[in-house]
């Protein structure tokens, strides 16, 4: 079972105890460092400490989420440089639009109320993932899977999981969700993860399967997982990982707009601590 670490913060405490926790990771471990773009003071430090854990070589997934629209364009602009940043030295980006977040809650919602059902989605998605790691024996879909499905097509990952008995309308209406990538199922690269209960038959199991391959039908099928679920009747948890899709925002450096001084140097000082 290898190890897994993170969710990482920028404003969580690198004491010596955590720089400790750091310090061993290993390169089959996976860690997951969480960040909310837009303040543009948070940049450096973002890069610093990614490029701290990326010296450790684990496979690791940035979770970046950008600014509401009315925090207005200055914080659009920083978000997306530092999401450019986190790009370059995650081995994937899981990325969420706060105002695609914003359309899964009533807008009457307390912030803090509000604030705490945006992090649930977000750690959703990296629980989903530590679990197809952490739970080999019981789903087939192991760490080595993941490293290599990431590895071959690194940029921009989503997972996502639907649940139900049937599945009568159609499934592209079922899968989307307004944080969701719209080129969701337009994605390369997919795997398939099913769940199911006692009552699935064979039939059931077979249409689903079609009806998965027909609507992501651009995608290389990299691995379909299954596993039981010990329950009465008849249900599917199906999980969806995708890599290949688009980046949420044109990548500055092929971007036909002239960037300014300051924007240059930033990526020209960006790529150099990369290489």
């Amino acid at each position: 079972m290898e190890r897994i670490f993170g969710p990482f913060r920028l404003n969580t405490d690198f004491s010596d105890k955590r720089q400790s926790i750091i310090a061993e990771l290993q390169q089959d471990d996976l860690c997951f460092y969480r960040f909310i773009g837009g303040n543009p003071s948070e940049t450096q430090e973002l890069g610093v400490k990614l490029k701290n854990l990326r010296e450790r070589k684990p496979l690791l997934i940035g979770v970046f989420r950008f600014p509401f629209r009315f925090e207005g364009k200055r914080r659009q602009m920083t978000a997306k440089e530092q999401y450019y940043v986190m790009r370059d030295y995650c081995d994937a980006v899981i990325f969420f639009d706060s105002d695609g977040l914003m359309e899964t809650i009533d807008p009457n919602t307390p912030i803090h109320e509000a604030r705490q059902a945006f992090d649930k989605i977000e750690e959703k998605s990296m629980q989903t993932l530590r679990e197809m790691v952490d739970e080999t024996g019981k789903i087939n879909i192991d760490y080595q899977d993941i490293k290599t499905f990431i590895n071959r097509n690194r940029g921009p990952l989503f997972v996502h999981t639907i649940e139900g008995r049937n599945f009568d309308e159609p499934l592209k209406y079922m899968i989307a969700t307004p944080y969701l990538p719209n080129d969701f199922t337009e994605a390369e690269q997919l795997i398939i993860n099913i769940g199911y209960t006692r009552e699935v038959d064979m039939e059931a199991f077979r249409q689903i399967n079609l009806r998965l391959n027909d609507l992501f039908d651009k995608a290389e099928l990299f691995k379909i997982g299954s596993y039981f679920i010990d329950e009465p009747g008849q249900r599917f948890k199906i999980t969806l990982l995708v890599n290949g899709i688009q980046d949420p925002i044109e990548t500055p450096i092929l971007s036909d707009k002239k960037p300014s001084i300051k924007y240059k140097n930033f990526i020209r000082k960006w790529l150099a601590e990369t290489r």
